[in-house]
């Protein structure tokens, strides 16, 4: 499969030449709400992901193949999240490649566990602040209208940020177990205190003795809340919960259920922030 996707990229036809209009292509739904709000008034971005794939084991389609093949610039966060995507990159070397954990080098060595940078706002700041500055250089003709719109995304993942701290003050106990360990960046930001993870690796089933363990500290410490995720939802999750005693809520990362677009990450965030408050 992997050699008929790169065969079709390589011999598309010669016709898909660069336009006026930035073509954007952005893997992830939080990231892509980024860069269309930077884009707005410009250009739509297109979304690779629409949210329910996990883009840590996803297999590309060509058709999907052919959007990498046909835009000028591709956002991602990197190998840590995307690891399907550095074979298909290498061979778009006239590409505008952007890299979220290049830009930071002291958060990249937290993503080598957890890429999942997003989920605190102030980082969404500084990627977007290193988005619009690739984006203004590959397309000069638009760049006061990026940084227009710069600007204003500033201004809200700001406003953002202080509305949820106000919802989760600092060393709140969550009182809930985790599905997996994608929540590290929005814990640490707003300080928060959770009981644990169910499964620390989200592709494959948790073994008993680690299950046994999370049902007997639910039960001590009377847990609240299994969190679970869109993409990660399994079977054994109802059993936990009913000998533990404790009720699964589902919270995000990805916005799966978002509708694509300027307010996605907002909404995104929001949303789960009201789960976590829920679970205190």
């Amino acid at each position: 499969m992997l050699r008929t996707i790169l065969a079709l990229v390589l011999c598309l036809p010669l016709y898909l030449h660069a336009s006026d209009t930035p073509r954007v292509l952005v893997t992830i739904k939080p990231v892509h709400s980024l860069v269309s709000a930077l884009l707005e008034g410009i250009a739509e971005a297109d979304l690779l992901l629409t949210g329910l794939q996990s883009p840590h084991n996803h297999q590309l389609k060509p058709s999907e193949a052919m959007r990498l093949y046909s835009a000028d610039v591709i956002v991602w966060v990197g190998p840590t999240l995307e690891s399907f995507l550095p074979r298909y990159l290498r061979n778009f070397p006239d590409k505008t490649i952007i890299t979220l954990i290049n830009h930071d080098q002291h958060e990249a060595n937290h993503l080598h566990t957890d890429p999942h940078r997003w989920l605190d706002p102030l980082l969404a700041i500084k990627d977007s602040q290193t988005i619009a500055h690739h984006l203004s250089k590959r397309f000069p003709l638009y760049a006061t209208a990026i940084r227009l719109n710069l600007a204003r995304l500033i201004e809200r993942l700001h406003s953002l940020d202080k509305s949820l701290a106000s919802l989760l003050p600092p060393n709140t106990e969550i009182s809930a177990f985790l599905y997996h360990d994608a929540w590290g960046y929005f814990i640490r930001r707003y300080q928060l205190k959770i009981h644990g993870i169910i499964n620390p690796q989200p592709h494959s089933q948790p073994g008993v003795k680690h299950l046994d363990h999370v049902q007997n500290t639910a039960q001590i410490k009377a847990t609240r809340c299994l969190l679970a995720e869109p993409q990660f939802k399994p079977k054994y999750l109802d059993t936990l919960a009913q000998n533990s005693a404790t009720e699964i809520k589902v919270i995000d990362p990805l916005g799966a259920r978002e509708v694509p677009g300027t307010e996605a990450y907002f909404n995104m965030m929001q949303t789960n922030a009201r789960v976590f408050a829920q679970c205190r």
